[in-house]
Parts: structure tokens; sequence; C-alpha cells
């Protein structure tokens, strides 16, 4: 899991790290997409792949919560 944090750090300082995100998370939509009917793949695909570069665009680094955060 420390991966896919080293990969979002990078993609917050460039750009084309972003690219590196969505590729790993590339199994996981194609085999979502397999839940959904053949004319809407395509499209749903582009979603998600967006909605991925969404969230690491948005994602704080620094508001991670701790061990001891998740305690109280």
């Amino acid at each position: 899991m420390n991966a896919l944090y080293d990969m979002v750090k990078e993609a917050k300082d460039n750009s084309l790290y972003e690219v590196n995100v969505v590729r790993t998370f590339e199994p996981k939509i194609r085999k979502s997409l397999h839940l959904t009917q053949q004319e809407n793949r395509e499209d749903l695909e582009q979603e998600l792949r967006i909605k991925v570069i969404g969230y690491v665009r948005n994602y704080s680094l620094e508001d991670v919560p701790g061990l001891f955060d998740l305690t109280k």
C-alpha cells in the first residue's frame, strides 16, 4: 500500500504520474465494467478514470489520520 501512497505523492508534483495511479486501478476498473451493460462500458470506463484522477488531485496527504486519531 505504500506504493500507492508514493504514486499519489509523485502525482501531486508531476501530473504525468497520474497515469501510473490510473494504471494501478485498471484491473479493478475492467473487472467492474463486466457488471454493466456492454453499451455503457466505454463511457463508464472514461468516467471512472476521470474520478480516479480527480481523487488523486484533491487528496490531501497532510490530512491523513494517524493510528491514534482513529482510536478516539
